[in-house]
């Protein structure tokens, strides 16, 4: 018993880690996620649907990389750490709201530790962004 209350607790701390992560990376799987779906439905196969997911992240997390690192006025860094902290955001603050939901009595709370779990999403997706360089 004690060790399957241990196993649960390591599978939620790494559950947590992961959505932590997928939230920084949200506008790329996004834009991954879009790829996809039109390719998917121009009756392509799940191959081409993949290839095509993964080839539009890339090339947006490249093209972010380049942009920071050949950006030379703070504001242009500026903008682009902001249209990759955005999206990041509000991933963090629904992925933050759906664990708050299951975990707390309904309260001001849970808007409260979402939104906090927004901020701190968002300023790690800033951070990520603001080291680029090339």
């Amino acid at each position: 018993m004690l060790i399957g209350f241990a196993l649960i607790i390591v599978a939620v701390f790494l559950i947590c880690a992961l959505l932590f992560r997928l939230s920084i990376h949200a506008l790329p799987l996004l834009v991954a996620f879009l790829a996809g779906s039109a390719i998917y439905r121009s009756g392509s196969g799940i191959v081409a649907t993949l290839a095509a997911a993964a080839l539009a992240a890339i090339l947006l997390l490249a093209i972010g990389q380049l942009a920071m690192a050949y950006a030379k006025s703070d504001w242009t860094r500026a903008a682009i750490g902001l249209a990759f902290a955005v999206p990041a955001a509000v991933a963090g603050y629904h992925a933050v709201h759906g664990i708050a939901v299951a975990t707390m009595p309904q309260s001001t709370w849970q808007f409260a530790v979402s939104v906090i779990g927004a901020a701190i999403i968002a300023t790690a997706s800033w951070t990520q962004w603001s080291r680029a360089r090339l």
